[in-house]
């Protein structure tokens, strides 16, 4: 398998004209039923994912599990056409789902949801071994799930359990996230050697330091929470705490958005037109995988919402509101 991301690049690009576009999205929205809905995916490249969706008592459940395995097969088909360093490189996207993934099963056991709403609500691709992710969800506190992320040797296994114990000390679900994202992006920059790749993740640092200053607005300031490797040192996120947002593009948005729901809103667009800018930018490096897993986690997301909305039939305009949100 090829180490250079000019080969690697050409095949994502084919898999990028696949994507569904806003055709598409626009097709499977005016579908005038869930049946209909169904049969527009049979005609992508969904298709061989959704036999079981249209068996006799087939519904959501089904449908969700469709999409999941596609998202899961198209993770590891880009994986699949690097070695090396590109393999690694890109083995530190897909951990971002990881990350989400480990803070979702986090919320789950402190909030009780039960391992079935917790399993419903991870993104498949990410590199924790499935096995380990199903046994952590299925885990009835926070240790126990940290011992089984331990167990396959992940990354992320240390920042799981220190943040398990930073949790049990404070009682406070943000410590175990931030500690989280502490680890992933430690692991994140000693890996990569792109440098646009490294370019990107200081971003998204940046937006993740803003993330917090945001959610802890009115609080004493606590430095443990500041993730390093962006653009701050501990003194910037001092003053990006306090609301001063300047000179980290974005940050502002941020900042000033009126409920938490709009920050991560302007975070998400942030980060979207980041990823688009390191695509163009260095077409022959990383970010064309960056920016097209991107859009292929979007596009499911939004498939699973336009699912909803035409399985409970609700108004196009409603669900197409939603869609854009």
């Amino acid at each position: 398998m090829p180490d250079d991301y000019a080969y690697i690049n050409t095949r994502v690009r084919v898999m990028r004209t696949k994507l569904l576009d806003g055709r598409a999205l626009d097709s499977a929205l005016a579908s005038g039923s869930y049946q209909e809905f169904l049969r527009v995916l049979t005609e992508t490249d969904l298709a061989p994912q959704l036999r079981e969706t249209t068996a006799e008592g087939a519904g959501l459940p089904e449908l969700d599990r469709a999409l999941s395995q596609n998202l899961f097969a198209t993770s590891r088909k880009v994986l699949n056409f690097a070695d090396g360093q590109a393999r690694r490189e890109i083995e530190v996207l897909l951990m971002r789902w990881d990350l989400v993934n480990l803070k979702t099963v986090a919320r789950g056991i402190v909030n009780g949801r039960g391992s079935d709403a917790i399993l419903e609500s991870l993104i498949p691709g990410g590199t924790i071994k499935p096995a380990a992710l199903q046994t952590a969800a299925q885990s009835t506190d926070l240790a126990s799930a940290a011992t089984a992320i331990a167990v396959s040797g992940h990354p992320l296994a240390r920042s799981m359990r220190d943040g398990a114990a930073a949790y049990g000390a404070s009682n406070r679900l943000l410590d175990l996230e931030v500690a989280l994202d502490q680890g992933y992006y430690r692991h994140a920059l000693a890996v990569s050697r792109n440098t646009s790749l490294r370019r990107y993740l200081g971003r998204e640092i940046d937006v993740r330091n803003a993330l917090i200053a945001r959610g802890t607005r009115g609080q004493a300031l606590d430095p443990n929470l500041f993730v390093p490797g962006g653009h701050l040192d501990a003194g910037g996120y001092t003053r990006l705490a306090g609301g001063d947002a300047s000179g980290i593009p974005d940050a502002a948005a941020i900042l000033e958005a009126s409920t938490l729901e709009d920050a991560e809103v302007a975070a998400r667009a942030a980060l979207d037109t980041a990823a688009r800018n390191t695509s163009m930018s260095d077409p022959e490096g990383v970010g064309v995988i960056l920016d097209f897993l991107r859009r292929k986690e979007i596009e499911i997301a939004k498939l699973r919402l336009i699912g909803r909305g035409k399985f409970y039939n609700l108004a196009t305009d409603q669900i197409r509101r939603e869609v854009q949100a």
